[in-house]
């Protein structure tokens, strides 16, 4: 969000006086048109902020400048309490809780009842219904690797289950829905990967340091989703079913069934084992009516299932 933006902004001028304006496109991921235009809005807002061309210049923050409290309207600070409260379930407590009442320093006295409140009218829990108890030290070890830019080691187990030892330069943790990633360049593939930290065991940080390459963050999609073909298909589902396919894929045609409780609803399908595994977990809550060779499908794959059972 731009509000986060310019107050990231006027921190690191703050800290380091002076820095290219390529630098801080790199560092918030937007285009160097887009920093000189927040620049203009900090320096209409009241902030000293100056631009110098030429090879050593950069932009600079006078060195006695301190921010307004009237700088930030209530609005901004709400978005920003409740956006990092949200993270300090994923990320270090301690150091978000820090943040955090850096941030309430910035409220006015005649705003803090009002900022108060708007800030628990919005909860986002980004924790799992289950726990992985290892997460949450992996992501201190990460985090401090990156910090201190120094080489992790790891075993790592890809989604065939084929397992290798790497060495990697960290460069970014994304957390997509509930699962965490590692951006990170693996000196045995000499180029940059992205690894699932559930599939990451015996997890080290090396001594040893590394130099940063330049780097571009890769768009974090789920693989099924890009190049496959989408076929339409007709599903039964219960009540329950329906709130899950909703959350999922957002609204969709939900027609009446003529069975109590249940509903009839065309679903966009891939035709892949990743859709298919879809639709069985829903169990004996979804049953696929249209087209056949799906129905057949599936009904193949449940025997096959019930077979080892069966033995």
């Amino acid at each position: 969000m731009k509000t986060e933006r310019l107050l990231g902004i006027i921190m690191i001028l703050l800290d380091r006086k002076q820095i290219s304006a390529s630098k801080l496109a790199e560092i918030f991921e937007v285009s160097v048109r887009t920093i000189y235009r927040d620049i203009t809005s900090l320096s209409e807002a009241g902030v000293p902020v100056t631009a110098f061309p030429g090879v050593n210049g950069g932009i600079q923050i006078l060195d006695n400048y301190k921010i307004d409290k009237h700088f930030f309207t209530s609005s901004d600070i709400t978005s920003l309490l409740v956006a990092l409260e949200s993270l300090s379930t994923n990320v270090s407590p301690l150091q978000s809780n820090q943040t955090v009442e850096k941030i309430k320093t910035l409220v006015p006295a005649h705003l803090s009842e009002e900022i108060k409140l708007k800030t628990h009218q919005i909860a986002i829990d980004l924790t799992p219904w289950t726990s992985n108890q290892t997460l949450q030290p992996f992501l201190e070890i990460i985090k401090s690797a990156m910090d201190q830019q120094k080489l992790l080691r790891f075993d790592y187990a890809d989604n065939q289950g084929k397992k290798t030892t790497r060495t990697v330069e960290p460069y970014r943790l994304v957390l997509k829905e509930i699962s965490w990633y590692l951006q990170a360049y693996c000196l045995e593939r000499n180029d940059f990967r992205t690894f699932k930290l559930s599939r990451i065991n015996d997890l080290d940080a090396l001594g040893e340091h590394f130099a940063p390459r330049p780097f571009q963050p890769a768009p974090l999609g789920k693989e099924p989703f890009y190049g496959k073909k989408w076929t339409t298909i007709t599903l039964k589902v219960t009540h329950k079913i329906k709130d899950q396919l909703t959350d999922k894929f957002g609204q969709l045609n939900f027609f009446e069934s003529q069975e109590v409780g249940k509903e009839i609803v065309e679903f966009p399908f891939m035709e892949d084992d990743f859709g298919y595994h879809l639709l069985m977990g829903f169990g004996n809550q979804c049953e696929c009516i249209d087209p056949p060779h799906v129905r057949k499908e599936l009904k193949n794959r449940f025997e096959e299932l019930l077979a080892i059972y069966q033995t």
